[in-house]
């Protein structure tokens, strides 16, 4: 497992690693003497160990602020897909209801057209039988 070399606080320090994980490891010191350039003013003033508790406290906060920055984040979304999906069903429910009256009006069409068959029948119908009782009113 290889070591990689480096200081913290002016401290030299050795940390074994996965060589895969070389580039995260030095980008994660980097950031945390970043961090600690944060308390250069306490260097002297208190110990580098109540430093280094000073700067992973403000990691902390600042995992903490990224969570919950992540949950108004992942709930704002959760709110546009139910907006979006609440605008789709609406849309659905317009188009519905759209072809629901053209089918109605179709329907009322059939309903009249099968009521003047019926009617015609009728009056062939009667046709019929006037025709019929004139026929046999004639032959006898």
């Amino acid at each position: 497992m290889p070591t990689l070399k480096t200081e913290i606080l002016g401290s030299p320090i050795e940390i074994n690693y996965e060589e895969s994980e070389k580039d995260k490891l030095i980008k994660i010191i980097e950031k945390f003497n970043d961090r600690l350039l944060d308390f250069e003013n306490l260097r002297g003033k208190i110990s580098d160990k109540k430093i280094i508790i000073l700067a992973a406290l403000k990691a902390e906060d600042q995992i903490i602020e990224n969570s919950l920055t992540n949950e108004k984040e992942t709930e704002i979304i959760n709110n546009k897909k139910k907006e979006i999906n609440i605008n789709d069903i609406t849309q659905e429910i317009i188009q519905l209801k759209d072809i629901e009256r053209k089918l109605n009006i179709e329907n009322s069409k059939l309903k009249d057209l099968i009521s003047k068959a019926f009617n015609e029948l009728d009056k062939m119908e009667k046709n019929i039988i006037d025709l019929t009782d004139k026929i046999i009113s004639q032959s006898e």
